[in-house]
């Protein structure tokens, strides 16, 4: 099997696989099971971290796997969706699995997913084979340790077929209320089915009813739980557009001045968070050292996180696609560019909260320029333009993504901002775009 051809059968898996029926909840966890089960269980011999959340539970992830390899061990990194290229959701050690070790765990998995497809729950989804690609690429590869980021939920979430050596959940706020619930402790208790019983969970700081629900959920499940909002002390003491650094302690370690190549407030939570994980992994066999902490966190890459791609005018990408994340752009946005006009390249995924997430992004935006993500399920532009007419007064309809980013480019003055979210598919597309323009223009200039 080639690696075109590996990519093209796990995409026709989109439309593939059947959707739970009423009182049958647990399908995914079944085919995800079985599916591993016949190529040998490798997510019974890989420990893991899984990492559930609403956001940030990327880059806390990426952030302790950074940490965990500066200190010398070998980690599997899953993590969800990608920018550019499948291949990011699987990496060892920060390497992209390669195309031919793709095609060898796809070629590997097709007879299995073939097999399951008459079977009553037909066969794994997208999601659930990618789950096995990655576990069965940290197997072969020997890992010390897999850090897996959860999908939807967590409960009922393919990767929760692992058995955690410790589970972390970042902040949890709305978003998939159709599937997780219509309140946050819903949604929290959702978030929490990654908890063991006896297990030891790392909680990022939260809201009051999603607090209450995990603290229930840990006591029932005789869990301990970390709070990182009591173990934790950190301060912000600088930065720039690029990057920040902060103070950070906790009740056994003074981690002193830390930095880190991500700007935003909400960044600095997901540090603390992910150390104070890293501390409860200790207790698990996987220390690390204070100059490990901050090496790792230093040598962060970690792409399309509020990132300035371009100065004059400044062009920010952000992967921001539900109402908390696009809460937490904005406020780094009004921190970063107090003043400055904004001009918003504006593209949503028709399974997120498209009017929330409207109101916190497009007021901030004197121009939006509306579009539509390359994706099974986009939200059309006409649809997302007509909520976004609420907010802001002048708006462009502009289906083609590049011609949307050249418009917004040419409306933006040397001080101006133009900014480019809603969607992971949207950002990717645009960033690979600018750098591959970036490179010519150098080449030219050379």
């Amino acid at each position: 099997m080639t690696p075109q051809a590996a990519l093209a059968y796990i995409e026709s898996l989109l439309t593939r696989a059947r959707a739970a029926a009423p009182g049958d909840e647990r399908i995914k966890l079944r085919r995800a099971e079985d599916l591993l089960a016949r190529i040998g269980a490798p997510h019974r011999v890989v420990p893991t971290v899984l990492i559930a959340g609403t956001k940030g539970k990327g880059s806390t992830a990426a952030m302790m796997a950074s940490v965990l390899q500066t200190a010398r061990y070998r980690i599997g990194l899953y993590t969800k969706p990608h920018l550019v290229d499948y291949r990011e959701r699987v990496r060892v050690d920060g390497v992209l699995i390669s195309p031919e070790e793709l095609a060898e765990s796809v070629e590997i998995l097709v007879p299995h997913v073939e097999a399951m497809a008459p079977l009553p729950d037909g066969p794994p989804s997208y999601f659930e084979v990618s789950v096995a690609v990655a576990f069965q690429h940290f197997a072969r590869r020997a890992v010390d340790l897999a850090l897996v980021e959860v999908g939807l939920g967590g409960r009922l979430d393919a990767t929760n077929v692992a058995d955690p050596i410790v589970s972390v959940i970042t902040p949890v706020s709305y978003d998939h209320m159709h599937v997780l619930g219509a309140t946050l402790e819903a949604i929290a208790r959702e978030k929490a089915g990654i908890v063991r019983r006896g297990g030891l969970v790392v909680s990022a700081p939260q809201a009051p009813e999603a607090l209450a629900a995990i603290i229930e959920t840990c006591a029932r499940e005789h869990a301990a739980l970390r709070l990182v909002h009591e173990r934790m002390r950190w301060e912000a003491v600088g930065g720039s557009l690029h990057e920040q650094s902060f103070t950070l302690r906790s009740p056994v370690r003074d981690y002193g001045h830390l930095r880190i190549p991500l700007i935003g407030g909400h960044q600095i939570v997901n540090a603390a968070t992910g150390v104070a994980a890293l501390e409860a992994l200790a207790e698990r066999g996987f220390g690390v050292s204070d100059d490990a902490v901050a090496a790792g966190l230093a040598a962060l890459s970690w792409p399309a996180r509020v990132e300035v791609v371009r100065e004059h005018p400044y062009v920010v990408v952000d992967v921001a696609h539900n109402p908390a994340s696009l809460a937490a752009l904005r406020e780094t946005l009004e921190a970063l560019f107090p003043g400055r006009r904004i001009i918003l390249v504006f593209g949503m995924v028709a399974t997120h909260d498209h009017h929330a997430s409207t109101s916190l992004i497009a007021p901030l935006a004197q121009t939006v320029i509306v579009t539509t993500p390359q994706h099974l399920k986009p939200l059309p532009a006409a649809v997302l333009a007509e909520e976004v007419r609420r907010y802001v007064p002048r708006v462009e309809v502009i289906e083609d993504r590049h011609a949307a980013v050249d418009r917004a480019l040419a409306l933006a003055g040397s001080d101006d901002v133009v900014v480019v979210t809603g969607s992971f598919f949207l950002v990717g597309e645009v960033r690979e775009l600018l750098h591959r323009r970036a490179l010519s223009a150098t080449r030219t200039q050379g």
